[in-house]
Order: structure tokens, then C-alpha cells, then sequence
């Protein structure tokens, strides 16, 4: 099975928790569409560059939604392009699981047609319960399995325990604001929960 990075929102901390995760085992990444000018294959490469990355199967060039970047382009994205046949890669989705990428299509449709366990990535900030909570209560209506979330940025302990107790998922690590990733990569183990999915 697939590890499939996903955010409560934009710049939850997707990149970074992909880059971690790739930095700590050898893996392959993929980031199915990029949309606007940054390169998150990019980030990958320098924290882990014995990774193997896929190459999008969109590039986008407006900073929107795949759906709204593709009409601008006008493009239709065609969704068996976003399929694998690889196992056990990285893969890293763009925004939230209802952005739209095509007619009836979501990111949340990438996540089940690429037999994905589902890793919820979120940044500490007001708001974040609900959304986290939103996040996991469409994965398991969709019976999508997730291994865990990800907290992006200092969590007060009660906090943690609300999302952990609403959401019956555990929390796996907290990831604090940096500047020096590599630091904060080589002294934070990966959790079993993401390392039984990719080996």
C-alpha cells in the first residue's frame, strides 16, 4: 500500500512532512499535480537526495486549485492519469481532500484509486480541530485507512487530546516550527504507524 500525504488545508505542511518521511527511508515520491510556481519535488531532492521522484502527471501554472488552474490552461486533467501501479511511494496531494480536480473528481478520489493509506498533515493554528476532525470523518466515511496526523507547529497538550479523543486517531509526532530542518529531521524518528505502511 501507498502512503498518501494529505492537508487539512494549503500549506498545512505536506512538503515538509514528505521530506522527513523521505529523508528517514528509501522511498519513491510522487506528487500527482503541482499547481503555481513552486516545486515540492524540489524540496524532496534537497533533504533527501537518494529519493526517487516521479514526475508530476500535471504541472499547473496558476496557484489554484488543479481544477481552476486546468480551466485557466484550458485543460481537462484526466484522471487515470493520477493512477500507479508502484507501492509502497510517497505520495504528496495538493490542498485538501475536496479540492477539485476534475468534473465529479477530488483528491480525495486519488487517494482511493492509488490504494493509499491516508497521513493527515495539519499546522497548529485556530481552526484546526474542526478541521482536522472534517479531514478524518470524510476518510472513514469513504473507508479510506489512516495511519495517523501529523501536527505542523507547537500543540498545547489539551488540545492534542480533543483532536486525538474526537478523532480516534493518534497523533504521531509534533513537528515544531524551524528554520533548520535537517535538525529537526535527524532527531525526529519516523513512527512504526508510517514505517509498517512503506516497508
Amino acid at each position: 500500500m501507498n502512503l498518501f500525504i494529505t492537508g487539512t488545508d494549503t500549506d498545512a505542511g505536506k512538503t515538509t512532512v514528505s521530506a522527513w518521511i523521505c529523508s528517514k527511508i528509501k522511498t519513491t515520491y510522487w506528487k500527482p499535480i503541482q499547481t503555481g510556481s513552486d516545486a515540492d519535488a524540489d524540496v524532496i531532492q534537497k533533504f533527501a537526495p537518494q529519493t526517487e521522484i516521479l514526475p508530476n502527471a500535471y504541472r499547473l501554472k496558476a496557484p489554484l486549485s488543479a481544477w481552476d488552474a486546468a480551466r485557466l490552461e484550458q485543460t481537462t486533467i484526466d484522471a487515470r492519469k493520477l493512477q500507479t501501479d508502484r507501492d509502497k511511494i510517497v505520495i504528496e496531494g495538493a490542498g485538501g481532500l475536496l479540492v477539485p480536480i476534475a468534473e465529479n473528481f477530488f483528491m480525495l478520489d486519488v487517494i482511493e484509486q492509488t490504494h493509499a493509506t491516508a497521513l493527515v498533515i495539519a499546522r497548529s493554528k485556530l481552526g484546526m480541530i474542526n478541521h482536522v476532525l472534517l479531514t478524518i470523518f470524510t476518510l472513514h466515511q469513504r473507508k479510506i485507512p489512516v495511519c495517523g496526523i501529523i501536527i505542523c507547529g507547537d500543540i498545547k497538550a489539551n488540545i492534542r487530546d480533543t483532536i486525538e479523543h474526537f478523532s480516534k486517531q493518534r497523533i504521531l509526532a509534533v513537528l515544531p516550527e524551524t528554520n533548520d530542518l535537517v535538525a529537526l529531521f535527524d532527531k525526529t524518528p519516523l513512527p512504526s504507524e508510517i514505517l509498517k505502511v512503506l516497508s
